[in-house]
């Protein structure tokens, strides 16, 4: 018989937060943090990537937490502070947000520039633990 599948670990949020992966911070208040995607293979085609996400855990927006008005106002700011400082307000940008078992175990919404960000369309990008230490 065996036992319920292990927790997931959140490296990549869980390093941002900590200050342990070096990404260029956009936007930054008490409840979230706006940054450029730190990952170059994100950049692939010249799409600008950035990621927003809360400081305090919240698992998915499928999460009680996530109907938190204050944290999602200040959400969509950091998304519009993002887009502003990458230039998408001008050029244009979709919002992401992924969930189920192959995404981060922390919400984070995707501000993505124009542009593919698959170098093959069949490969979805996953960040692993040893990627994450290529870039540190």
């Amino acid at each position: 018989m065996t036992g319920p599948a292990p927790a997931r670990r959140d490296w990549f949020c869980e390093e941002i937060l900590a200050g342990k992966l070096a990404v260029t911070v956009l936007y930054e208040d008490d409840r979230v943090l706006g940054v450029v995607h730190p990952d170059p293979e994100h950049r692939v085609h010249g799409v600008v990537y950035g990621v927003v996400l809360p400081k305090a855990h919240v698992a998915s927006i499928l999460a009680a937490e996530a109907l938190d008005g204050d944290l999602l106002v200040a959400m969509v700011r950091a998304v519009q502070a993002v887009a502003q400082a990458l230039g998408l307000d001008k050029k244009g940008f979709r919002l992401e947000v992924n969930v189920g078992p192959a995404s981060a175990p922390h919400m984070h919404w995707h501000v993505i520039g124009p542009g593919s960000l698959r170098t093959r369309r069949d490969r979805p990008f996953t960040t692993t633990r040893a990627r994450l230490d290529e870039l540190s």
